[in-house]
């Protein structure tokens, strides 16, 4: 499996943030997440002398303006041909959108330290930025020519980070793995104590299959949108509040739910989902938030045609794409699972 994906994506996994520094090349624009840099000796130390950005990991700095200061770096720096970006999804998502749009691409090379990163965002060349309040609105589809991924970095990660790297996995337990479920009901409740390599590999086995099948994401890729439409209604809704990860999990339970409203779905895939997510601290219920402060969000997510589409479940990793979902229905599940005492 390891080898598998090294050679489809140019995903290397390795061992220590020292093999990875060493891997990297010198003449460069080095982004890095603040965090990171300011954690972890051993990469500030092979930082040092280098051409380094450093950006703050949140959503507000997810704009062109902060893509201006990227270019800024790129122009003013000593001939830097490249870059290397090393960080979790926000700054891999905008840094990745300004080497792909600086001298209309130069070579990137990305690499993943928060769990969300490593098992989803680093994969698949989707980049971008969030314009006037909504999520990647404005973005390309360019894959980075290397993508470094080490675990050791998850040891700098909060619970709540990895709560929110969880949300992606449990994702793919329910589209197309369903042993990275049996892997977490049988593990232990420590979320630090997670067979995290072994989970990352399944879940970017699936996401590399739907990539090479639909770069572009008209057609089968959508499958990898489930929990997404109400997930990033949700981000958008509570203003940044719920991790990327929390919020695509309660749109998991959410959807499922729709998906046993409009395709039969069993519930007991619901109620299993609820279960892993109790065990490890996630939130299954949001207070404060009506359905109808979601339909602003949904209205405007970019899979929409002239009515609200969704990816949802007829049965476990049978997920079908382009639902048609009535408004009527998604304020029905939530009050279902999220208005009820």
């Amino acid at each position: 499996m390891k080898k598998a994906l090294e050679q489809s994506d140019r995903i290397e996994f390795l061992d220590t943030v020292e093999e990875t520094c060493g891997k990297l090349p010198d003449k460069t624009l080095f982004v890095v997440d603040s965090g990171v840099f300011y954690k972890t000796l051993s990469l500030a130390n092979h930082l040092r002398g280098k051409s380094v950005l450093l950006l703050t990991p949140s959503e507000t700095e997810k704009t062109l303006r902060t893509v201006e200061k990227i270019y800024g770096a790129l122009f003013d720096g000593p001939d830097l041909r490249a870059m290397v970006v090393i960080g979790g999804g926000i700054v891999g998502d905008l840094a990745a959108f300004a080497a792909a749009t600086y001298k209309r691409g130069i070579p990137l090379t990305l690499v993943p330290t928060t769990l969300l990163s490593m098992a989803d965002s680093a994969v698949g060349g989707k980049n971008g930025v969030n314009y006037r309040g909504v999520k990647n609105y404005i973005g390309t589809f360019r894959k980075p020519d290397h993508i470094y991924i080490c675990p050791a970095f998850l040891k700098t990660l909060s619970r709540k980070e990895l709560r929110s790297g969880l949300g992606e996995l449990l994702k793919y337990g329910l589209i197309g793995d369903e042993e990275i479920l049996r892997l977490l009901a049988m593990a232990p409740e420590n979320i630090q104590e997670l067979p995290y390599p072994a989970l990352i590999q399944r879940g970017l086995v699936i996401k590399s299959r739907l990539v090479a099948e639909d770069f572009h994401d008209v057609g089968v890729r959508n499958i990898l949108n489930f929990g997404h439409n109400i997930g990033h209604a949700l981000e958008n809704a509570t203003q940044g509040d719920l991790a990327h990860g929390e919020a695509v999990a309660l749109g998991l339970l959410v959807e499922l739910r729709l998906s046993e409203m409009l395709l039969q779905l069993d519930p007991s895939l619901r109620k299993n989902l609820t279960g892993l997510m109790d065990k490890f601290g996630m939130p299954t219920k949001i207070e404060g938030i009506s359905g109808q402060a979601l339909l602003p969000g949904l209205r405007k997510d970019k899979k929409n045609d002239d009515q609200l589409r969704f990816t949802l479940l007829e049965r476990q990793n049978q997920p079908r794409i382009k639902v048609p979902v009535p408004e009527e229905a998604i304020l029905q599940a939530w009050q279902d699972l999220m208005e009820k005492k």
